[in-house]
């Protein structure tokens, strides 16, 4: 596979949170589940589920939280072994600290993030801002951050909304 895409909403199935992680890899080694879930987290979600992975997750994930949701959502994308992932708004769900946490054990891979949140944006290697389906700034936080335009708006609105 050399593509997997996460959004915001990723869905889950009813099943268990073990069929759920193992939807686009069903052949994925022990080993690479295992280290896929601790990057994610999703070991520590197993662990408080009744029956851990062999938990049903119900009909959407309804028993998982939005923050767990995204990281299922995200370990079941990284276990397919993707070359480039593309994240839209996957740690919307999550705070700040979660999806710190979450970002730091992604894969050395080409990631394209597309986000709103400044802390997300940050990391980023390189940043394009989007208007009108086209690129209308590119760069890196320093410069962006620091020139006005389309940006800075983005960032500003960002701020504000978070209060």
């Amino acid at each position: 596979r050399t593509v997997a895409v996460v959004g915001q909403d990723a869905p889950l199935f009813h099943g268990t949170l073990a069929e759920n992680l193992r939807l686009g890899a069903p052949d994925a080694p022990d080993e690479r589940f295992a280290a896929v879930a601790r990057a994610t987290g999703v070991d520590r979600i197993a662990r408080s589920l009744p029956e851990g992975y062999a938990t049903a997750v119900g009909e959407r994930g309804t028993t998982l939280s939005g923050g767990q949701r995204a990281r299922v959502a995200l370990a079941r994308a990284l276990l397919t072994g993707p070359r480039v992932l593309v994240l839209d708004e996957t740690t919307a769900r999550l705070d700040g600290v979660g999806e710190a946490e979450l970002t730091a054990g992604l894969p050395r891979c080409t990631t394209v993030v597309i986000a709103h949140r400044a802390a997300t944006i940050r990391r980023a290697d390189r940043i394009a801002v989007l208007e009108s389906g086209r690129i209308a700034q590119e760069g890196v936080w320093a410069d962006l951050s620091s020139a006005p335009g389309p940006f800075t708006r983005v960032m500003d609105r960002s701020a504000a909304a978070d209060g």
